[in-house]
């Protein structure tokens, strides 16, 4: 079985990362993880299994990894998103949509909102996730959930106003 448990995979895994919003409730995360498990147990990549990992965080981030030693083709990559676009429709969630920003709030619950909406609503020190880390290790060591001055959100943020 291909499958691992994520600390088994090395800090050089590739890495997705997929925001769900509205995040999952208990039904919603026991079918995601169901569907995702038995995804990964038969991922493969010109027949040659992905050593593959998965892990849910908060209801709302969805970590994939597969191990920087096996090999990961596009049409691997595709089935993968199709597996993930076939849980959207069932789930009545967003997974793929990269139009969205994913914060945590002040009391530390994790949210999402329209990349036009952390424009206007979000400020430098909003802490948000890095949705386009790529190793495992970007995670262990929390890079990729930091304030939005430190992020390559900061471009999202409404500019000031120039002093004249």
């Amino acid at each position: 079985m291909p499958r691992r448990d994520l600390k088994q995979l090395s800090d050089e895994a590739y890495i997705w990362i997929f925001g769900i919003s509205p995040a999952l409730d208990e039904a919603g995360t026991a079918t995601l993880l169901r569907r995702v498990d038995a995804f990964l147990d038969n991922w493969a990549a010109h027949g040659t299994p992905i050593e593959s990992a998965r892990d849910l965080r908060e209801g709302s981030l969805l970590i994939i990894a597969a191990e920087s030693t096996s090999e990961r083709s596009g049409c691997s990559i595709d089935r993968l998103f199709g597996t993930l676009r076939q849980l959207e429709d069932e789930l009545h969630v967003k997974i793929l949509d990269p139009n969205r920003v994913f914060f945590r709030h002040g009391d530390g619950r994790v949210d999402a909102m329209s990349r036009a909406e952390f424009r206007e609503k979000g400020d430098p020190h909003t802490v948000v996730f890095d949705t386009t880390a790529q190793t495992l290790s970007e995670v262990r060591g929390g890079s990729w959930e930091r304030r939005a001055e430190l992020s390559w959100h900061r471009e999202l943020l409404k500019k000031p106003a120039a002093v004249r």
